[in-house]
């Protein structure tokens, strides 16, 4: 449920900012939009999965070096991956510097976390 919360608030952000902003960011059409959406989706599970597996390889001892790495690109994971979108996804552009600065914030306050209940 909350992948597809994060789906659905992603293809949002994308819309209003194509529809509001389209100076800043423009969206060809409808399946470019849908595209960016599933494509922000899985680069993130991409991602998800890397970290599980560098967490579970430090047993061996490489995740010790690949851990610390993947967090400190967690930082700047989403302008990576709409810089990925906009140079790769033809139809996807965005422009200037303060654009991807204000759209990672944006996509960050709206991103659905869970949250963890463990009392006892």
């Amino acid at each position: 449920m909350r992948n597809l919360l994060n789906l659905l608030v992603t293809f949002l952000v994308f819309w209003c900012g194509s529809q509001n902003f389209n100076q800043y960011i423009s969206i060809s059409d409808t399946q470019t939009l849908i595209l960016a959406t599933v494509l922000m989706f899985v680069i993130s599970f991409i991602y998800v999965f890397l970290l599980t597996v560098s967490m579970i390889s430090i047993v061996i001892g490489i995740g010790c070096l690949t851990t610390p790495l993947l967090v400190a690109a967690s930082l700047v994971l989403t302008p990576i991956k709409l810089w990925l979108l906009d140079k790769y996804l033809t139809g996807f552009e965005i422009h200037g510097f303060w654009t991807y600065v204000i759209l990672a914030i944006i996509l960050s306050i709206f991103t659905v976390k869970v949250k963890s209940n463990k009392e006892r």
